[in-house]
């Protein structure tokens, strides 16, 4: 697996896991989220509003790196890049 994927917190419940990874075939961030979506339709309706943008609590990061969406999906994903979904929490 070229490009490694990690799902923390309540998204790991969603997908069933918490690690995966894709082919390095999947090599923007646009191809890569699309596949996850495919692989883990329920993560459409969690991170995602009806007009296509991310729920704010929803982060996405490359190499520590956070990514937007829709302005960062044509970044290049290469071989050893790891992808983490996580959702910020806040309570009281």
């Amino acid at each position: 697996m070229a490009i490694k994927v990690e799902f923390k917190s309540g998204l790991k419940d969603i997908t069933g896991v918490s690690r995966t990874g894709l082919d390095k075939s999947f090599n923007t961030f646009e191809k890569a989220l699309n596949e996850l979506i495919r692989q883990y339709p329920d993560l459409k309706d969690e991170m995602f509003y009806s007009d296509g943008s991310i729920d704010f609590a929803y982060q996405i990061f490359l190499n520590g790196r956070r990514l937007s969406w829709p302005e960062d999906k044509e970044t290049r994903l290469k071989d050893g890049d790891e992808l983490l979904f996580l959702i910020f929490m806040a309570g009281g």
